[in-house]
């Protein structure tokens, strides 16, 4: 857990506590003596509440696969490529994945960018050598 962060259960069980009280509340914007009129705001709150907690535990983020130490699988080329596709492949693995187009992402995808740009760099070297 990072700091500064509460655990998702937690949270989880915070928002559905506070959900519980506002519907058994009977301080609402909308009087519940106002029949279906009455009842309008307490299912905005309880959809809100339960679409923010579908998004907060939904499926957690992919871990970042790790990197293929194949020069040729890093460039994502066939065994016996040409100079040629070996290049064509280098950069366009090279733009995918260059540190200034995740340069307004957060921390962890850029650091994850460094590294595949270090590795497509170190592939082309290993492979380039090879096929010129």
């Amino acid at each position: 857990m990072s700091e500064g962060r509460w655990p998702s259960w937690l949270v989880s069980l915070a928002v559905v506590v506070g959900l519980y009280l506002y519907l058994r509340s009977p301080i609402d914007l909308l009087p519940d003596h106002m029949g279906l009129i009455g009842l309008l705001d307490d299912l905005v709150v309880l959809s809100a509440g339960i679409y923010w907690l579908t998004r907060r535990l939904g499926a957690p983020a992919p871990e970042a696969s790790p990197i293929p130490t194949d020069p040729y699988a890093v460039l994502e080329v066939a065994y016996g490529a040409s100079a040629e596709e070996i290049t064509r492949a280098y950069r366009g693995q090279l733009k995918r994945y260059h540190p200034d187009r995740v340069a307004g992402l957060g921390a962890e995808l850029q650091r994850v960018a460094h590294e595949r740009t270090v590795a497509i760099q170190r592939a082309y070297d290993a492979i380039g050598r090879r096929s010129s």
